[in-house]
């Protein structure tokens, strides 16, 4: 087992789409984070959460942008690699046993999923942090898009909104996470639509038009289910609490859906070797 999560970490450092994608990233969020430095230093204000972008509609709608490339994105540095070793197993299978070869691509596709979208989002945001005097000029949240006296129905817009009150960085690193998460579940999933499917295009676009058709859908739903969709929960401006249970509904069902589609994989390949 250690064997092929070794060889497969090779594959996946080692292959130029993963180092495009991490590279084109984090200079490109760094760039739209840093950008922005200037006038807010001299409007007197810290750049404290390079996601909140109100005031900004361009940058505001790139990140909107950014989290619904992430399922296309997190497609191309590992979880794809099915695509190109189906036509291999007999010499695959020789070697290694089919339960340790699918452990080690199910782990090392969430790996890469995640790291191609943590590290970006670390470096951008620490590069932010790192160029700012934040102890001369600190501005949060509140202060910049509530009056005081509406900081109260403000902060029920807001999930974890109680540890961004006692540490906003802790709340920005929590949803780094979560993003992370998100793009390292897409990238199993995705591993999993190669699994069953015969078009590659399907492979690659599978889970970015599962999460299209999810958000039309989700977003049409009533108060407050029609805010419960991946992509909205996952983004610190979540415009309503979200409870824990939401979270744990959405990890059930990538994980429903994933064993679902490897039972089918499974079945219908004892079909063809019988």
């Amino acid at each position: 087992m250690l064997g092929c999560i070794k060889k497969d970490l090779y594959l996946l450092f080692h292959k130029k789409a993963f180092l495009i994608i991490l590279i084109g990233i984090t200079l490109l969020l760094s760039y739209m984070s840093l950008n922005g430095i200037s006038s807010a230093y001299y409007a007197g204000r810290s750049y404290q959460n390079f996601f909140f972008m109100m005031l900004n509609y361009t940058k505001h709608a790139f990140m909107s942008f950014f989290f619904l490339l992430i399922p296309l994105l997190v497609v191309f540095p590992f979880a794809d690699t099915w695509l190109h070793e189906q036509y291999m197993t007999d010499v695959i299978f020789t070697r290694v046993t089919r339960k340790k070869y699918f452990l080690s691509k199910y782990l090392i596709s969430f790996i890469s999923g995640f790291i191609v979208i943590f590290i970006p989002l670390v470096v951008s945001y620490c590069s932010v942090i790192l160029a700012l005097d934040f102890n001369d000029n600190v501005l949060n949240i509140v202060q910049a898009t509530a009056n005081e006296t509406n900081i109260e129905a403000f902060l029920s817009n807001y999930t974890f909104y109680q540890i961004y009150l006692e540490n906003p960085y802790m709340f920005i690193f929590i949803f780094i996470f979560l993003i992370s998460l998100f793009g390292g579940f897409c990238a199993v999933t995705a591993f999993s639509i190669s699994l069953v499917v015969k078009q590659k295009v399907i492979a690659y676009i599978g889970m970015f038009l599962f999460l299209i058709v999810e958000m039309l859908v989700i977003g049409n739903l009533p108060v407050p289910f029609g805010y419960y969709n991946i992509q909205n929960i996952i983004q610190p401006d979540t415009r309503i609490v979200i409870e824990p249970i939401v979270y744990i509904v959405w990890l059930g069902i990538f994980l429903i859906i994933n064993i679902v589609l490897y039972y089918v994989f499974c079945r219908r390949t004892a079909y063809e070797r019988a």
